[in-house]
C-alpha cells in the first residue's frame, strides 16, 4: 500500500518538474495570452467563457504582481497536479491503490490532461480540477442509499460542480450525467430534499453568468449559439475528421482505443464491475464525447472540448487494464518516459526549429504563415527590438491598435505591458472579443496611434483603416530569428488623423 503512495509522489513530482520546464521555456500561445486578459480585466463573466481561469491567474500571480509565463502557468500546473491526485483517489476508492496508480499514469499520458489543461493556462485548467473533485464526491454518494452521513459530500459535489460550471460551459454535462444516473439507476435520491438543494450551488454560477449576459445583450449565448448547432443537415467532412483524429491525438491513441475496447467488453458482458459505479462513469462522460462528435458532423468543433470526459473515464479504464494486462504498470512507466522525452524535444523544436523544414516566402508579409509553432515563439524578441524603436521615435505615449484579438493579446502582453502602453482592438465584436469591453474602459482619444502586425497574421492597415486615418506609414520592419534564420517579420506602422 505505502509503495504505491511513494510511487504516486514520485510521479507527481516528476510531472511538476517536467511541466515547470515546459512552462518556463515556451512563450504563450494565442489562447493563453488572451486569457491573461481575464486576469488583467476581471469580471463576473466574459464574452467567450466564464471567468474562473482569470481568477486562478490572479490567485497564483498575486493579482499579476508576478507576471512571467511560468508564474502565470502555475495556475494550470498546480491545479492539474491536484487533479492527478484526485484521479488516483477515485481509482483507489472504486477498487484499490494499484488501480489509482494506473489511472494516474494514464492521466500523465494524455496530451489534454498533461499539457493542454495541465501546463497551458486555459479555462480547462480549473474545469478539470473542479469537475474531477465533484465526480470524486458524487461517486461516493449517488450509488449509495441516501443517508444523513452522505449529505456533506453531496453538497461538496454540487459546490465543485458549480465551480466547474463557472470555469467552462462543458461542466453542464456533469450535472446532466448526475441527473441521468439518478433518474435511471437510483431514484431514491429523488426523494431526498438535499439532492434538490444541492442544485442551488451550480445555479448560483449560472445566475452570475446569466446576469452578465443580461447586461450585455446575451452576447455569450449568441456567440456559442453560432458555433454550436444541434440541428443541421450539412455534413462538414473536415470538421468531423478533425474531431475524430483530434480526440485520438489529444487523449492519446492508446487510451482512446482501450476505452473503445472496454466499452465493447462491457456491452458484451465480458467485463463486469460494480454496475452502479459503471453506470455513473458512463453517464458523466459518454454524453459529452458523443455530443462533440455529433456536433462536428455539421459544425467546426475543437477536439479538447471533450477532454475532461476522457479523463473521467481513466479510473474505470484502470480497472479494466489491471484485470487484463500483465505488466501494465511497467509498460505505462515506459510510455511516460517516452512521452516526456517527446515533450522535451518538442520544446526545443519550437524554440530552436529542430527538424522543421526551411521556411521561405517571396513576400515578407507571408513569411511563417504556415508555421503554427511561431505563435509560441518570437514575441520576446519582438518586444526587445520594438522597445528600442519606441524610445528612439518617442512613441511610448501612443496607443497601439490591432484588428483581431490575436495577435492583439500577444502585442498587449509582450510589447505594450513592459512599455506601459495601451492596446485597443479595432474591428467587429467577433474579431476583437474581450477588447470590445476594454475599449469601453479605455476609449481611444489620441489622433495618432501605432499599428503592429506580423507576417503570421498580416493585415495591411491601409485596407483596414484608410477611412479612419489620413496618413499611414511604415515605421519599421523587425526580423524575428530562430537559430540564426529569419522565420517571420513584425511590422510597425504609425497612423495619424491629421
Amino acid at each position: 500500500m505505502n509503495s504505491y503512495k511513494k510511487q504516486v509522489c514520485i510521479v507527481l513530482l516528476f510531472s511538476v518538474l517536467l511541466r515547470l520546464f515546459i512552462g518556463g521555456n515556451l512563450e504563450f500561445g494565442n489562447d493563453e495570452v488572451y486569457y491573461w486578459l481575464y486576469a488583467k480585466y476581471p469580471d463576473i463573466s466574459h464574452f467567450d467563457h466564464p471567468p474562473m481561469v482569470g481568477f486562478f491567474i490572479q490567485l497564483f500571480t498575486g493579482n499579476l504582481y508576478f507576471n512571467s509565463e511560468l508564474v502565470i502557468r502555475l495556475a494550470a500546473i498546480v491545479p492539474s497536479t491536484i487533479s492527478m491526485y484526485v484521479v488516483f483517489l477515485i481509482g483507489t476508492y472504486i477498487k484499490d491503490e494499484q488501480t489509482g496508480f494506473i489511472a494516474l499514469l494514464l492521466y500523465c499520458l494524455s496530451i489534454y490532461g498533461f499539457i493542454i489543461a495541465g501546463t497551458f493556462i486555459l479555462p480547462d485548467s480549473p474545469l478539470v480540477l473542479f469537475w474531477l473533485l465533484s465526480f470524486y464526491f458524487f461517486i461516493q454518494v449517488l450509488p449509495e442509499e441516501p443517508s444523513s452521513k452522505l449529505i456533506v459530500k453531496l453538497l461538496l459535489a454540487f459546490l465543485f460542480a458549480g465551480l466547474a460550471l463557472y470555469s467552462k460551459y462543458q461542466a453542464i454535462y456533469l450535472l446532466f450525467g448526475v441527473g441521468l444516473y439518478v433518474l435511471f439507476w437510483n431514484r431514491k435520491w429523488l426523494q431526498n430534499i438535499f439532492f434538490y438543494l444541492g442544485f442551488i450551488l451550480p445555479l448560483i454560477a449560472i445566475g452570475l453568468i446569466y446576469y452578465w449576459n443580461y447586461t450585455n445583450d446575451f452576447i455569450s449565448y449568441k456567440f456559442h449559439g453560432n458555433r454550436v448547432s444541434f440541428f443541421s443537415l450539412r455534413f462538414n467532412k473536415n470538421s468531423f475528421l478533425r474531431e475524430i483524429l483530434g480526440q485520438f491525438l489529444y487523449n492519446n491513441p492508446y487510451i482512446v482505443v482501450m476505452i473503445i475496447v472496454m466499452v465493447i467488453a462491457v456491452r458484451k458482458k465480458k467485463f463486469q464491475f460494480n454496475n452502479h459505479q459503471q453506470a455513473f462513469f458512463f453517464s458523466c462522460s459518454l454524453p459529452l464525447i458523443i455530443t462533440t462528435i455529433y456536433l462536428s458532423v455539421s459544425r467546426n468543433t475543437l477536439p479538447h472540448w471533450s477532454g475532461v470526459a476522457y479523463l473521467t473515464l481513466l479510473p474505470f479504464l484502470a480497472v479494466f487494464l489491471s484485470e487484463r494486462k500483465q505488466h501494465i504498470i511497467k509498460n505505462l512507466k515506459i510510455g511516460l518516459i517516452s512521452f516526456s522525452t517527446l515533450l522535451v524535444i518538442a520544446t526545443f523544436v519550437i524554440n530552436k526549429g529542430w527538424f522543421l523544414p526551411a521556411n521561405f516566402s517571396e513576400h515578407k508579409e507571408k513569411l511563417g504563415r504556415k508555421d503554427a509553432l511561431l505563435d509560441m515563439y518570437g514575441w520576446k524578441q519582438a518586444s526587445e527590438k520594438l522597445s528600442s524603436v519606441f524610445e528612439e521615435e518617442q512613441f511610448l505615449k501612443l496607443p497601439i491598435i490591432s484588428n483581431r484579438w490575436y495577435p492583439a493579446a500577444h502585442i498587449d502582453y509582450y510589447i505594450a505591458r513592459p512599455n506601459k502602453m495601451q492596446v485597443y482592438g479595432v474591428g467587429s465584436l467577433n474579431e476583437i472579443h474581450k477588447y470590445y469591453w476594454i475599449n469601453k474602459v479605455y476609449p481611444i482619444v489620441e489622433n495618432e496611434v501605432l499599428y503592429i502586425t506580423d507576417s503570421r497574421n498580416f493585415k495591411n492597415p491601409k485596407e483596414l483603416f484608410e477611412n479612419t486615418f489620413n496618413k499611414i506609414s511604415l515605421v519599421k520592419t523587425i526580423s524575428i530569428e530562430r537559430s540564426g534564420v529569419v522565420v517571420k517579420y513584425v511590422f510597425l506602422y504609425k497612423l495619424s488623423k491629421v
